[in-house]
């Protein structure tokens, strides 16, 4: 079947399929709760929602039990198709599945864990886990531990982004170093409230470095020790807030002139991410976005300098977005996304890489999200677009 009569079919199966369907997502399922609850239309959190989950998938003044959990069938799934586009290339259709379970097993022991599959003509291919975590409340609202398989604290989060396209800024980089912010995370973290406006966590995590560094290298795959911290305050709906990674990685490369040395250069990194955050709701319109600033301290290495050149590097960037709400079931928005730096592999010289992303969502229902994006870049990247349905169940 063509891929563009596959997309509109396919589309047509999943609005029958949604649109005939009883169950509700687990959180709505086991509350007796709206979607509109906790989502500004899904897959973006309202502030209820963000609270909701700061609190381990928790209401305040929250009474769950384990026996209340379980017997809400805590299973929900997520499909997506998306049709992308690319100037002077070619259209391609991809699917994502994902199963989901998540929530509060009493009152101080809550959990995630999702699993997500790509989906093509030849069925079903495990993508791996994203997210599979355990959280305890050692002193409820004032102090929590999680541990697993984490999403950073991140002011917006990449995992379930409401957006086509991703932040940018989140995966910068320079010279050979891969870790990030925007990638899932092996370690713990701990956190809570100071009081009802102002919140914390650290997290120790693995460190994320690129599967080829993996197999050149076993010491690219230690648990590097790497820390992220965040502090965020409310004001009323709106809020501000201030985040950090700091840590050292194990870099590998393969020697591109093996006679001088080594065929496998290793070294070590160390690096900082420093980022400032903001969101403010004006009536109709949400603004948002963050600052990010990052340096790596020896993220390249080559045959003359094996231990890695000592250079620093720095990057800055962000995003700012804007999303107005024509009505509750249609958004307009646009995000301008800017990254300044060296590019991939070097530590310079530095150039700015900027992108406008305009985009429209519409919810046919409230768990029936039809999105359209486009993306236009500087520096002659060529303009992408993508179409999107999200159903969940």
């Amino acid at each position: 079947m063509p891929m563009p009569r596959f997309l509109v079919v396919s589309l047509g199966l999943t609005a029958l399929a949604a649109g005939t369907a009883e169950a509700i997502p687990e959180f709505a399922r086991r509350y007796d709760l709206p979607c509109h609850f906790c989502h500004d239309g899904y897959p973006k959190l309202s502030v209820l929602g963000e609270q909701f989950k700061e609190r381990g998938y928790r209401l305040e003044d929250d009474r769950t039990t384990a026996s209340d959990w379980w017997s809400s069938i805590p299973v929900s799934s997520r499909s997506t198709l998306r049709q992308t586009f690319e100037e002077e290339g070619d259209a391609e259709t991809t699917g994502h599945f994902r199963l989901v379970s998540g929530g509060a097993l009493g009152r101080r022991v809550s959990y995630w864990i999702d699993e997500s599959y790509a989906v093509d003509g030849d069925g079903f291919d495990r993508s791996g886990t994203d997210n599979a975590f355990l959280r305890v409340e050692l002193l409820p609202d004032e102090l929590y531990l999680r541990g697993g398989r984490i999403e950073l604290d991140l002011p917006f989060t990449q995992a379930r982004t409401p957006q086509l396209y991703a932040y940018d800024v989140y995966f910068a980089t320079t010279g050979f170093e891969t870790d990030n912010i925007g990638s899932h995370q092996d370690g713990v973290e701990a956190g809570g409230f100071l009081d009802e406006a102002t919140r914390w966590s650290i997290a120790v995590v693995r460190g994320q470095n690129s599967e080829e560094q993996k197999e050149l290298s076993d010491s690219a795959d230690r648990f590097d020790g790497n820390v992220f911290a965040r502090l965020v305050r409310r004001f009323g709906e709106d809020r501000a807030g201030v985040y950090l990674y700091w840590g050292r990685n194990k870099l590998a490369r393969t020697n591109p002139n093996p006679a001088s040395g080594p065929a496998v250069l290793e070294w070590d990194d160390d690096f900082l991410r420093l980022g400032f955050d903001g969101s403010a709701y004006l009536s109709d319109l949400h603004l948002y976005g963050t600052f990010l600033y990052g340096r790596n301290g020896n993220s390249y290495a080559d045959a003359q300098h094996p231990g890695g050149t000592e250079e620093a590097a720095s990057f800055t960037g962000g995003f700012g977005q804007l999303d107005f709400y024509v009505r509750d079931n249609i958004v307009l928005s646009g995000r301008v996304d800017w990254v300044h730096g060296p590019p991939p592999g070097t530590v310079g010289p530095s150039r700015t890489l900027v992108g406008f992303a305009p985009g429209l969502k519409v919810w046919l229902h409230p768990r029936i999200r039809l999105g359209f994006e486009l993306s236009f870049r500087n520096e002659q990247q060529p303009t992408r677009g993508a179409i999107q349905i999200d159903l969940t169940l």
